[in-house]
């Protein structure tokens, strides 16, 4: 038995021993945490360093910090320690919402320590939790929340991802320790931060404000001002600070300086004080100056702040103003065109010059006690709604019937400018008769129907007699062309000249009448397309057929290229390859002798692209601008007058704009031309086709 008891009190004090090397270790660790943070040099790294010696202490796999963002709606790891062989967590674990752990953190809302021995056994209210846990390969853990400046800020923890388990009372206790020294730190760097941030936001704004600024002690002495001191008085920072405030104001300037600093001094404050400085280089600066009283702990004034605004360009601009008034005051009232200023919100005319009296026949006294109601004929409500818009336009421009002092009715034109005058927006309305122009104008109107209806009336004649002039054309030609054959008996040469020559003119006399009358059966609108399906290739090779011969006689070549994409074409083939006959044969008559002419057809969207280009002589500009016209033909110093109706591109224009397409040309003088047309693909067929 003495041997047993013995061996009880050898185990006692094995224990004892125990205990006290692990509260000596416990104590070392704690004390060494706290002297880290009474003034840490590196937050994060401290709260790593701590998280490595509770770990270690405690015998976690891994302890860390959790913080909540601003918002309180979402967590993230921002500092972990891992034992060896476990696995880190942080980068998973950011910005993790705290409605996926609502048991969790409400247990840590509550200041409650989580102690989780076994994860697995977790309550069924915590099964999001549990969940979580177990896919990190947690066991069980301890978890307590971390409080800065008094609330809830996050959390730390230990977890055990080896065995399950229980932490002892010294654990919590080591960790509630922990968890209150870091809180403070993060307390303490925070307030550090943030007065760190308000001196940078205070220098940043003393620095960079657009005003200058000057801090000036009790006696008047500057002890310091901002960049500003430079661009506004000259002078660097270093060669103003010392200086009495005094020596860069004028003279007759201090004594209204000393009035209102005694303000500043019974008040606190003086605003909107207007006084005139002295830069540098002795030229003068007019300035607006704000100033305020700094006060110590017994309200006395130990110094003030001046802000200096810079209004010398001001004070330029409003003598330049008062100036501009009185020209404008005499502009105003000399200006012979009628001028009027309205008020729009009421339309009182708040002021009119002399033209504007003697136009609408009242005395000045008069026309002050008018509304714009009195002299425009539209109702008065109509016209107020109508002013109220003008005042939020830059220009306004109407026309309106005013009534003069006798009565008489006046057609007007009216402009009126929104100006800005004493802080109120007016119109500026200036105002123009043209009762005879609207007389000459509807003389012009009627005129120009008549013309129209002449003109349309000669289309429609024109067009409804195709039949009657081209008969008695084409008897003349065959009959001149049978002679000609010889089959009704022999003809001397002169005879047979004289035949050709019927034939000839007569051809040419056909070839006008009838470019006359299709021009006429357009615009009378007696034309219209048949839209067919046909081959572009082909409509290109006929074209080529029928002008090679006139192409040969000047040795000029005629080129074709079709995109593989543009095979067919839904249009009007008759008008399409007149079309075409048209511009290759211009192009074939003012082309040089060995040149060429190429036609290019393409697709373009939904449209053909066709261009017709020569190596010819080129059109100017002015006869670029009028080639389009009927009865115009180009003429060139080379090349003369051609022969001709001069209505081939005149018809061409309409063709291609009966199919809703657009013809423009592109040339130089000297450098040929290129005349190109657009015709949509696809058409609407005719009914016949």
């Amino acid at each position: 038995m003495s041997y047993s008891g013995e061996v009880f009190d050898l185990n006692s004090g094995i224990n004892s021993k125990e205990s006290i090397r692990r509260k000596l270790e416990i104590e070392e660790v704690l004390l060494e945490i706290s002297n880290m943070f009474i003034a840490p040099a590196s937050l994060g790294r401290d709260i790593n360093v701590t998280l490595e010696k509770i770990g270690r202490l405690c015998g976690a796999g891994r302890s860390y910090i959790f913080l909540l963002r601003e918002n309180d709606t979402a967590f993230d790891n921002t500092h972990e320690w891992c034992a060896e062989g476990v696995e880190p967590q942080k980068n998973n674990l950011q910005n993790v919402p705290c409605e996926e752990c609502p048991w969790w953190m409400e247990k840590l809302s509550n200041d409650e320590v989580l102690h989780i021995p076994d994860v697995s056994a977790l309550p069924p209210e915590a099964e999001v939790e549990k969940e979580v846990l177990g896919k990190q390969g947690i066991k069980s853990l301890i978890v307590l929340p971390l409080y800065v400046s008094g609330k809830l800020a996050g959390f730390m923890g230990l977890d055990n991802v080896v065995n399950t388990g229980s932490w002892g009372t010294d654990d919590a206790s080591i960790l509630r320790i922990a968890v209150n020294i870091m809180g403070m730190g993060i307390q303490r760097r925070k307030a550090e931060e943030a007065i760190r941030a308000e001196k940078e936001i205070y220098r940043s704004t003393f620095e960079n404000a657009a005003n200058l600024i000057l801090l000036v002690d009790k006696k008047g002495v500057i002890v310091d001002c901002n960049s500003r001191a430079e661009k506004l008085l000259g002078y660097r920072r270093f060669e103003l600070i010392g200086k009495a405030i005094k020596s860069i104001l004028f003279s007759d300037h201090i004594k209204k300086f000393e009035e209102y600093s005694e303000e500043v001094e019974n008040r606190g404050f003086s605003f909107n004080k207007e006084y005139r400085m002295v830069r540098k280089d002795g030229n003068p600066v007019d300035v607006n100056v704000n100033s305020s009283g700094l006060k110590d702990e017994n309200g006395f004034n130990i110094q003030t702040i001046y802000i200096v605004e810079d209004i010398t360009e001001r004070k330029k601009a409003e003598k330049l103003i008062q100036e501009s008034e009185a020209r404008y005051r005499f502009l105003f009232q000399n200006n012979r065109a009628v001028i009027m200023l309205l008020d729009p919100n009421t339309g009182n005319i708040l002021d009119a010059n002399t033209a504007a009296c003697s136009y609408y026949g009242y005395t000045r006294e008069k026309m002050l006690n008018l509304n714009i109601a009195d002299i425009n004929i539209l109702p008065k409500e109509q016209i107020i709604e109508g002013l109220k818009q003008e005042k939020f336009r830059d220009t306004n421009h109407f026309f309106f019937t005013h009534r003069l002092s006798n009565g008489v009715l006046r057609d007007v034109e009216r402009y009126s400018y929104p100006i800005l005058m004493d802080g109120k927006k007016l119109l500026f309305s200036i105002v123009s008769d043209i009762t005879d122009n609207r007389k000459m104008q509807s003389e012009l109107v009627r005129a120009k129907m008549e013309a129209e209806f002449a003109s349309k009336a000669k289309s429609e004649f024109l067009a409804s007699m195709s039949h009657e002039l081209r008969t008695p054309l084409n008897s003349i030609i065959g009959f001149s062309d049978m002679l000609f054959t010889q089959n009704f008996g022999p003809l001397n040469e002169k005879q047979l000249r004289y035949v050709s020559n019927i034939s000839v003119s007569g051809n040419h006399l056909l070839k006008l009448i009838n470019d006359i009358l299709d021009l006429s059966k357009v615009e009378a609108g007696k034309m219209e397309l048949e839209v067919e399906e046909f081959s572009v290739s082909d409509s290109i090779s006929e074209v080529k057929t029928l002008l090679t011969p006139l192409a040969s006689k000047k040795d000029i070549q005629i080129l074709s290229m079709v995109d593989k994409g543009l095979t067919t074409i839904r249009a009007d083939r008759t008008k399409f390859k007149q079309i075409l006959y048209n511009l290759v044969d211009n192009a074939i008559k003012f082309t040089h002798e060995e040149g060429y002419v190429v036609v290019n057809a393409s697709v373009e969207g939904d449209q053909a692209k066709i261009m017709v280009k020569d190596t010819g002589v080129g059109i100017s500009e002015a006869e670029a601008k009028k080639i389009f016209q009927p009865f115009i033909q180009l003429e060139n110093s080379e090349y003369g007058k051609q022969k001709g109706t001069g209505l081939g591109l005149s018809l061409v224009k309409k063709f291609v704009e009966m199919h809703t397409g657009k013809i423009w040309v592109e040339s130089k003088f000297g450098e040929g031309s290129k005349f190109i047309f657009t015709i949509p693909l696809n058409l609407p067929l005719s009914p016949t086709n």
